[in-house]
């Protein structure tokens, strides 16, 4: 492993924007992890945990202390009947058309999301009526100090979006499927990824959604009711095909994004009462 300096973030950013890293780490396995976390401590550096990048805006200004990438950790899985381990860096796409192909039933709704293993399960990620909190068993994790341990599910704290139980990183999640027909699997996936193809804004980069869905209503059915479709700011835009996806249509900056974020999250307010929660985790703001 080895610590770099001014490293520039962007493209490893789904938005493609933002600034560099003071310090920054690619960890691809447990003990690189704590050699990084070691080196933070040592430091007294502000620790920033980088997954695969699809659900952070990061600041134009750059991320003070260190930024650690788990987008390579623990990028192995294994099979036991029903029961798949996962590591943090193992993509959540290629983790829903590998339980396809083996005939296990459970992840094809998920198929199509952007990121990590790691940030799924950090954000209780899901789809079509689906989470993580549905299929996880338990979570690996390790402290801020190093320490390895294991969190059982009920004791996760997963909610909507929200896993506050879990304290530090997660290294990997073991996930308890059930056994099905393997064509039929991959037809729901392959229907799972037309829906998205259809509905989802997928030729510019961005984020995916950017609020999280307000009980008993939709962010994007919100910002349409508002007229905001098509909103700019800069080089960033509210896109016209789904209405809770901001999109980088022409060189824009974070700060076009942010600038636009909260536009559209006082419009709504100012306009139904109803105050949209980003989705989307700001990173150096």
């Amino acid at each position: 492993m080895m610590i770099e300096q001014n490293r520039i973030l962007k493209d490893l950013c789904s938005y493609r924007t933002g600034g560099a890293a003071e310090f920054y780490a690619a960890v691809q396995t447990d003990d690189e992890l704590a050699e990084a976390l070691a080196f933070a401590a040592e430091k007294g550096l502000e620790i920033t945990i980088l997954g695969g990048g699809y659900n952070v805006l990061i600041s134009d200004k750059g991320v003070s202390g260190i930024v650690i990438n788990t987008a390579g950790l623990n990028c192995h899985t294994t099979v036991n009947g029903t029961e798949v381990y996962a590591g943090a860096g193992i993509m959540i796409d290629d983790l829903a058309e590998m339980t396809a192909q083996a005939g296990l039933c459970g992840m094809e709704d998920m198929s199509g999301i952007p990121g990590t293993v790691g940030g799924a399960v950090r954000m209780n990620a899901g789809a079509f009526a689906t989470e993580i909190k549905d299929i996880a068993v338990c979570v690996d994790m390790m402290d801020w100090d190093g320490r390895r341990y294991r969190v059982q599910n009920a004791d996760a704290g997963f909610g909507y979006r929200r896993a506050e139980g879990l304290k530090g990183v997660v290294t990997g999640a073991m996930f308890l499927l059930k056994q099905g027909e393997p064509e039929a699997i991959k037809a729901r996936r392959a229907e799972i990824l037309a829906k998205r193809d259809e509905k989802q804004p997928l030729d510019f980069p961005s984020c995916g959604s950017v609020f999280k869905r307000p009980e008993g209503n939709y962010a994007g059915t919100l910002i349409e009711k508002c007229g905001l479709k098509g909103f700019r700011i800069g080089g960033a835009v509210v896109s016209e095909k789904h209405a809770n996806f901001i999109l980088n249509v022409d060189n824009a900056t974070s700060d076009d994004i942010y600038s636009l974020i909260l536009h559209v999250q006082d419009t709504v307010e100012k306009e139904t009462g109803i105050r949209l929660e980003r989705e989307v985790r700001f990173i150096g703001f």
